[in-house]
């Protein structure tokens, strides 16, 4: 069966160190939960960057998912709820004296997005998307 997530609610709880009271949930199977159904979105995201989805591409080859790709949705579940306890606490940001500014969500930052770059994406589906015609130079038979 097809990984529903890359990473998993264990992890990420170990990782932050989360608690349930933490975002307003009254148990931890709740947390759980929202962080399961958040993985999938973070799932989503990963694999329609990489126009490839890792968890189908590791079951047909019989292979784990790549480590380094739970990794990178381990570290953008961490910045999503880092940004859910933020807005707990404030939704402005004081930067000094006089400025201030509104939290911006950056789940999927420019260093995850480099680090994701490292496993190659899938061009037949993007050109598809496109309406290109690749030309290869080589007779088709």
């Amino acid at each position: 069966m097809t990984e529903e997530y890359y990473s998993n609610p264990e992890d990420v709880i170990n990782t932050t160190g989360i608690q349930a009271q933490d975002l307003g949930f009254p148990t931890d199977d709740l947390l759980k939960d929202w962080i399961g159904a958040r993985l999938i979105e973070i799932k989503d995201m990963i694999d329609r960057d990489r126009n490839r989805d890792f968890a189908k591409e590791a079951e047909e080859a019989g292979t784990d998912v790549p480590p380094g790709i739970h990794g990178i949705a381990l570290r953008m579940m961490s910045n999503h709820i880092g940004n859910a306890a933020l807005r707990r606490t404030t939704p402005i940001i004081r930067v000094d004296d006089f400025t201030i500014k509104g939290l911006e969500d950056q789940v999927f930052t420019e260093a995850i997005r480099k680090d994701l770059r490292r496993y190659p994406a899938k061009l037949d589906g993007i050109i598809r998307r496109l309406g290109l015609v690749v030309v290869t130079g080589k007779d088709d038979e």
